[in-house]
């Protein structure tokens, strides 16, 4: 255990031989994954699963780190550092949730307690979170963390042949 959120929530760092049940909680969650994340078309069996994983494990990105999130004693999603940019103190995460987690304030609760690590362990002084305009459970969730709307990307991707607007957050640690 890597971090603990609250007693029934802690993250744990991803690692390859999660493919398997990364991939299933993936299937369960396709539609809903789909409609936001633009890898989530990719990823169609194991071993596009534990690409999936491996590329985010193995980035070169400073300060990257991934992990997965278990509540209630159960894989529920994945919470990523992206990238720490030491010199400007920011940093840039990304996460997706499953179904049977969503409206209970999980993420909110992870993100918070991730904010709360980077300004402590790193020096991190804002978090950025980018998310597609129509995912407005995403956007709630960067609202609640202290996310102040700070930049649009217009048209980013399209999804099911709806363009959409890529939304920027930061949050002041």
């Amino acid at each position: 255990m890597w971090l603990t959120v609250t007693e029934d929530i802690y993250l744990d760092f991803l690692q390859e031989e999660d493919s398997q049940e990364i991939f299933y909680l993936i299937e369960d969650n396709r539609p809903l994954l789909e409609k936001y994340l633009y890898w989530a078309k990719s990823v169609q069996d194991l071993e596009s699963t534990k690409q999936y994983i491996c590329q985010r494990i193995y980035s070169n990105h400073i300060g990257s780190a991934w992990y997965k999130i278990i509540c209630d004693n159960k894989l529920s999603e994945i919470i990523g550092v992206k990238a720490i940019d030491q010199q400007n103190r920011n940093a840039e995460i990304g996460y997706w949730l499953s179904a049977h987690c969503q409206g209970r304030g999980v993420m909110a609760k992870v993100v918070t307690r991730i904010c709360e690590e980077l300004k402590n362990q790193a020096g991190v002084a804002q978090l950025k979170i980018q998310c597609l305009s129509e995912n407005t459970a995403s956007i709630a969730v960067a609202r609640r963390a202290g996310g102040i709307h700070s930049g649009t990307i217009p048209a980013y991707h399209t999804i099911d042949g709806k363009s959409q607007d890529l939304m920027i957050y930061t949050i002041a640690l």
